[in-house]
């Protein structure tokens, strides 16, 4: 015992700094791939358990929401288990990301463990805010230029990737990590000159989402924008709201006519829109789309496993075989993928009713809490992170789950960020 004591106490401050360091280059992990955002989550998840030990703070892991997330980590993964070993998936995939998912538990605990102290909030916010405009300039770099400063295109010559290389994900990832940066520091300051410097990376934001060519998280950081617009407070921006919102549509419209492929993107995707209008039925609505295979078999499989899913990751086994097969489904040959890109289909077909509801009682509940957390201080920082995860949830938009890496990894980022600002710790 005077060992295990003596090893907790050593050199604590390097403990310390080797955390903020994680947390600083944790934006970055993203462009390097699964493995090492996976690398980086689980030092994380080590130095939050370090820190425990040594403080002995066990209030943390006492309170409800520990506990609720607890509760989903077993069901994941005895779900996990019953379809490998009684439904005879094959491979161990569904039943290892299960086994996994406590590493977001952890991460989720980390932030409020480590991050607790403001000052050190704010040093991890400052290497994003380094980190974020580094991406703003690329992509802006790669638009002009049609490569990015280190020569990358994207697979298809069109869409821009900035430092993803194939992977066609920079909006998701500003998304996330570009709209917490900058609410972070237009609540924190008030110098007029740091106010116009942010305000204006503000407008960036979304408009380098929108030339990406990511539609839903275009729409996502549209819809995030004006909540922000509509309820800071006026002395927290330089220009006036309506100002700063005809400046964005300006640019908007500008960027748009001015290129060939982001016109035809958008006309393409504001045309199904319109035509999903006209049409009668509620499922006609999304012939159109692409992915409105993937919704119709996951609802099938959701049909023939109602109460349990087929387990965590086993929606790419399921849904190749032939009964899932549909004639009159324009995307038919395209209905099987790694998951049906769209988060209620896919916990509702890989977890079923029971998980689905354990789930979104869980978000429901913690968002509730953190609204009324909200509506005592008026922090527009943390209405933004609030507004983030129920964008996560809109119904029918194509999108990522909360147990992939690298789209999994944001969410419980933002919700640890949420949780670690909420004075209120029990859920």
């Amino acid at each position: 015992m005077k060992l295990v004591n003596q090893l907790l106490n050593y050199k604590f401050r390097y403990f310390e700094y080797a955390s903020l360091i994680l947390f600083i280059i944790l934006p970055i992990s993203f462009i390097f791939g699964n493995g090492l955002v996976n690398i980086n989550i689980a030092l994380l998840n080590l130095m939050a358990l370090y820190y425990l030990l040594k403080f002995k703070n066990w209030n943390l892991i006492k309170n409800n929401l520990f506990l609720y997330l607890i509760i989903l980590y077993l069901y994941l993964l005895s779900n996990s288990i019953y379809a490998h070993y009684f439904k005879f998936y094959s491979g161990f995939e569904g039943l290892l990301r299960s086994l996994f998912f406590i590493k977001f538990i952890f991460l989720t605990l980390s932030f409020q463990i480590i991050l607790k102290n403001k000052i050190l909030l704010s040093v991890v916010y400052k290497g994003w805010l380094i980190i974020i405009l580094i991406f703003i300039f690329d992509v802006l770099f790669e638009k002009i230029f049609g490569a990015n400063i280190f020569g990358n295109i994207s697979p298809d010559g069109t869409r821009i990737v900035s430092f993803f290389k194939d992977e066609l994900v920079v909006g998701a990832f500003l998304l996330c990590f570009g709209f917490t940066t900058i609410t972070y520091f237009l609540q924190q300051n008030n110098n007029k000159h740091l106010k116009l410097f942010f305000t204006v990376i503000l407008i960036l934001i979304p408009l380098t989402i929108f030339l990406s060519g990511e539609r839903s998280n275009f729409l996502k950081s549209f819809i995030l924008f004006l909540f922000i617009l509509t309820f800071i407070q006026s002395n927290k921006i330089f220009i006036k709201k309506k100002y700063l919102f005809g400046l964005f549509i300006s640019l908007m419209v500008i960027f748009l006519f001015t290129s060939k492929f982001t016109f035809n993107k958008y006309s393409e995707f504001f045309y199904r829109i319109q035509v999903a209008e006209k049409n009668s039925n509620f499922f006609e609505k999304f012939e159109n789309i692409k992915y409105f295979a993937h919704y119709e078999t996951a609802i099938s499989i959701f049909k023939n496993n109602p109460i349990l899913g087929v387990g965590n990751k086993n929606f790419r086994q399921e849904c190749k075989k032939e009964k899932y097969f549909r004639e009159n489904i324009k995307f038919t040959q395209s209905r099987c993928s790694t998951h049906p890109h769209q988060i209620h289909f896919e916990i509702l077909s890989e977890q079923g009713l029971l998980g689905y509801l354990i789930i979104l009682s869980i978000i429901i509940i913690f968002i509730k809490n953190n609204l009324k957390f909200y509506f005592k201080t008026k922090n527009i920082y943390h209405l933004n992170n609030i507004i983030y995860l129920i964008l996560f949830f809109i119904p029918l938009l194509p999108g990522s789950g909360i147990f992939s890496t690298f789209s999994g990894s944001m969410f419980w980022v933002i919700f640890g960020l949420c949780n670690l600002n909420n004075e209120n710790k029990k859920l």
